[in-house]
C-alpha cells in the first residue's frame, strides 16, 4: 500500500514539476507589452516613418520657436486693368465700371513665427482673402459723339482666394527692444482664387487664377502677446492672360498665439 502511495505522489510531483517548466517556457516566449510595442514600431513602414523624422530634425535643426498664431486682418484692394489686348461684342460704359478707388475686404488664418540659426527671423502665413477690389481701367474708348466713353472688358473684382506668404523679418532698432519691437517684413506670396469666374472673363481668355506677389511692410511685436502688421502686396497675373491685370493690396491685421486663446 505505500509502495502504491509512493508511486502515485512520485508520479504527481513528476506532472507539477513538468507542468511548472512548461509554464515558464511558455511564459519566456510571450512578449511583453513594452517588447510587443518595440516590434511594432520595428515594422518596415514605421521603421521608415521613424527615419523620415529623424531626418526632417536634422534637417530643421536651426529651426526654432515656430510660434503658431491665429490672425485677421482688413484688406484695402485695387486692380489696374489693361483690356488693349481684346475687342468684344459688348462693350461697358467707362464711367460705369471704373470707380479707381480702394475697396475693402477681410483676411483670415494661420501664422508661424520662427527664427532661423538664431539670428533670422521669419514668419510663414496661410490664410483666405475675401477680395473687393476697385477698378481702375488703363484704356479709355469712345465714338464720339454716338457713343460715351467705353471699355471693352468688364473684370471680376469680388472673388475669394487662399493665400501663402513667406516673409523674412528683420529687426529695427526702434524704442525699447526689451519691450516690444519693430519689424520690417519683406517677402513673397501666393493667391489662388477659389470663386467662380464669370463667363465673360472664361471667354475673353483673362479667367486667371493664380496671383504671384511681392509683399513689404512693418510688424510691431508687443512681448509676444500680439502682433500689429501693416503690410503692402503688389500682385500681377502669375501666367499670360489676354487682359493683365494688376492687384494692390493694403492688409493691417492683428495675429495672437494660439496657445493664449485656447
Amino acid at each position: 500500500m505505500m509502495g502504491k502511495a509512493s508511486i502515485i505522489s512520485f508520479r504527481f510531483l513528476s506532472i507539477l514539476i513538468l507542468t511548472i517548466f512548461l509554464g515558464s517556457a511558455v511564459q519566456g516566449q510571450t512578449l511583453t507589452k513594452k517588447q510587443q510595442d518595440s516590434a511594432f514600431l520595428l515594422h518596415p513602414g514605421q521603421e521608415r516613418m521613424r527615419k523620415i523624422k529623424k531626418s526632417l530634425a536634422k534637417t530643421f535643426v536651426n529651426f526654432k520657436g515656430n510660434d503658431l498664431s491665429l490672425y485677421g486682418s482688413l484688406n484695402l484692394s485695387k486692380q489696374n486693368i489693361n483690356d488693349n489686348g481684346i475687342t468684344a461684342p459688348i462693350n461697358y460704359l467707362y464711367n460705369s465700371l471704373n470707380s479707381n478707388t480702394y475697396e475693402a475686404g477681410f483676411s483670415g488664418g494661420f501664422r508661424i513665427d520662427g527664427i532661423y540659426n538664431e539670428k533670422h527671423r521669419y514668419s510663414f502665413n496661410f490664410g483666405i482673402n475675401r477680395i473687393a477690389a476697385g477698378n481702375n481701367y488703363k484704356n479709355l474708348y469712345n465714338l464720339s459723339p454716338f457713343i460715351d466713353d467705353f471699355t471693352h472688358f468688364k473684370a471680376d473684382n469680388v472673388f475669394t482666394t487662399i493665400n501663402i506668404a513667406a516673409h523674412y523679418k528683420k529687426l529695427l532698432p526702434v524704442g525699447d527692444m526689451n519691450k516690444y519691437k519693430f519689424y520690417a517684413v519683406i517677402g513673397p506670396s501666393f493667391d489662388y482664387k477659389i470663386s467662380s469666374i464669370s463667363e465673360e472673363n472664361l471667354i475673353n481668355g483673362a479667367g486667371n487664377r493664380a496671383i504671384i506677389n511681392g509683399d513689404f511692410g512693418t510688424e510691431f511685436d508687443n512681448k509676444g502677446y500680439y502682433i500689429l502688421f501693416a503690410h503692402y502686396k503688389y500682385g500681377v497675373n502669375m501666367t499670360s492672360s489676354s487682359v493683365p491685370i494688376q492687384l494692390n493690396r493694403f492688409e493691417i491685421g492683428m495675429s495672437i498665439k494660439t496657445k493664449d486663446l485656447f
